[in-house]
């Protein structure tokens, strides 16, 4: 059997904007800097080895603890709309590969908003939040449990796709997501969509 491997943040799920006013807030709140005025300027800066934000805005490493907390209470994936054409390109996809979602959103969160779109059983597996942001051991454990030999990865930012070739994957690079489409093409994916319409036909062509 086959696998898809899925982002969920800027793949799946436009939540872009969200986490740009949730970086806003916490600045605000605590008093700190954010080297940022707008979402295309936050896709240009938004490392996705996240703890590194934090550190730039002035945080301390024993601080991360409260950020998450602050973080996680602050989510509201309700009004948050899947892309274009997620729900459909899932039902297809689930009939011939095992389906999977790698995060580093809390799988509960991300299960929660699945089933509020009755996606959830489309999915076999999500490796969620689990206080870091390395991806190359989330896909390896993936890998793992869905005893899949062939697999694809698909992300937004250069790390998704760097953790996915370190796994020795072929990688799908979303430019529409949480980075500018130059730092996903940067990246050197197998394949670069502009939207998630293209998620079926690049999936099936990396796993034909």
């Amino acid at each position: 059997m086959k696998a898809v491997l899925f982002d969920w943040d800027g793949v799946l799920i436009d939540s872009t904007y969200m986490y740009y006013d949730l970086y806003c807030q916490l600045c605000q709140k605590y008093g700190k800097y954010l080297p940022i005025n707008s979402l295309e300027e936050f896709r240009e800066w938004y490392n996705p080895a996240w703890e590194n934000n934090y550190f730039e805005m002035g945080f301390t490493p024993e601080e991360l603890p409260m950020i998450a907390s602050f973080i996680n209470h602050g989510t509201n994936y309700a009004p948050l709309k899947l892309y274009p054409g997620v729900p459909e390109t899932l039902s297809d996809l689930h009939r011939d590969y095992r389906l999977a979602i790698v995060s580093t959103t809390p799988r509960d969160t991300i299960l929660k908003r699945l089933q509020a779109s009755a996606l959830d059983s489309y999915i076999d597996y999500i490796t969620g939040d689990d206080g870091v942001s390395d991806k190359v051991g989330k896909i390896a454990r993936t890998l793992e449990i869905l005893e899949c030999s062939q697999a694809v990865m698909i992300g937004d930012t250069p790390l998704d796709i760097a953790s996915g070739k370190a796994n020795k994957l072929p990688t799908i690079g979303a430019s529409y997501g949480w980075v500018t489409p130059q730092r996903v093409r940067a990246a050197e994916p197998s394949i670069v969509i502009d939207s998630a319409l293209e998620l079926n036909s690049a999936i099936r062509s990396l796993l034909a």
